[in-house]
């Protein structure tokens, strides 16, 4: 029932306003070139969903047709491209997202082998056209059971198509434009992250790249990664998913919540039998219970950074572990640390 959400309207609305492309539709990180220039678009294999979201037409595949061509996928976004959030759409902690508030979310999509269906579990985080940034346990450490099919991109209410929502009615900011369901063509597991060992949880980190460049529009677009940042002492963190909550249960819809950094000796003292490493991983905690819970893996620690002309939101950490009992007074929860393995991430990116 879950993935009846593919339904055939969504892809002719889809294709009715991504077809043709032309000059003025194409966004600052691409460029309006003939097709069989841009190849990392023209050597991938044309899927229907590859022709609606680049407007190729099929039966001129092989002519001097010309496209959108967006920048090669081993290239990192602007931050003039990355991390924007729609105006006005912040709202309290620990409550569900405005669709789209969080644009680089990304939903990890598993095939069940026994009962042959998909189902979703982590989450990871869009980093630019071609890559997705998760969790290496979301991919070492799943039930046999599981494969990683597929990436689900500019989702916000799993259960329920955006056209059906309340948000919608009144053509507001608030409408959400339909997902996208990417293939996954490659998957990069840090090297020294150890399935079953007593380090289980160090260099948590992953890297899957998509079958096909996705094009951003307002629901989907790359979170930002830098190299260095400032220190997070006292910083308005932030996190995202669509895991458990109090009651157990997960969450149909994309919520988020505030957290704060821990120091890294009270973390290490509540998780020595891991090996808390400071230089590789964050403790946060938030108010009231928030926190990052089962199905939330993978998914973003996030910060702002604000400037005087521009504001954006860069991604500081990947959600990696806590405590059993999901935000349980008093304990954090641990994040991978991006910076520390920047130069890991750039080095996998292909075009």
């Amino acid at each position: 029932m879950f993935f009846a959400l593919k339904v055939c309207f969504l892809f002719l609305i889809q294709a009715f306003f991504l077809a043709h492309s032309a000059p003025n539709d194409c966004q600052p990180d691409e460029k309006y070139i003939r097709l069989d220039q841009c190849p990392h678009v023209y050597n991938t294999e044309m899927t229907g969903l590859m022709r609606r979201e680049y407007g190729i037409d099929y039966f001129q595949y092989l002519g001097p047709q010309k496209i959108c061509c967006p920048k090669p996928g081993n290239e990192l976004p602007s931050t003039y491209i990355c991390g924007r959030s729609p105006a006005g759409y912040r709202i309290a902690r620990g409550q569900e997202t405005s669709p789209n508030e969080f644009p680089w979310m990304a939903m990890l999509l598993y095939m069940n082998n026994i009962s042959m269906e998909i189902i979703p579990s982590c989450a990871g985080s869009l980093i630019n056209n071609r890559y997705v940034l998760t969790a290496a346990h979301c991919l070492s450490n799943m039930p046999d059971a599981l494969t990683l099919k597929s990436v689900r991109l500019g989702e916000h209410n799993i259960w329920e198509t955006p056209f059906n929502r309340w948000e919608c009615s009144d053509r507001s900011l608030r409408c959400a434009v339909p997902h996208i369901d990417v293939d996954v063509e490659e998957s990069f597991v840090h090297g020294r992250y150890k399935k079953g060992a007593q380090r289980l949880m160090q260099h948590d980190i992953a890297l899957l790249r998509l079958k096909m460049p996705v094009r951003f529009s307002k629901g989907i677009r790359p979170i930002c990664l830098l190299r260095d940042h400032p220190a997070l002492t006292n910083a308005r963190l932030e996190i995202a998913g669509w895991g458990k909550m109090e009651n157990g249960w997960f969450s149909e819809v994309l919520r988020r919540g505030d957290v704060t950094e821990v120091h890294p000796n009270r973390c290490s003292e509540m998780f020595l039998h891991l090996q808390f490493n400071f230089k590789t991983q964050i403790c946060a905690r938030g108010r009231n219970d928030v926190d990052t819970c089962s199905g939330d893996s993978g998914g973003p620690l996030m910060a702002t950074m604000k400037g005087y002309y521009t504001e954006f939101i860069y991604q500081v950490g990947i959600t990696s572990f806590g405590h059993s009992t999901c935000g349980a007074i008093g304990y954090p929860a641990v994040y991978t640390k991006t910076k520390a393995f920047f130069n890991w991430i750039v080095r996998r990116m292909k075009a």
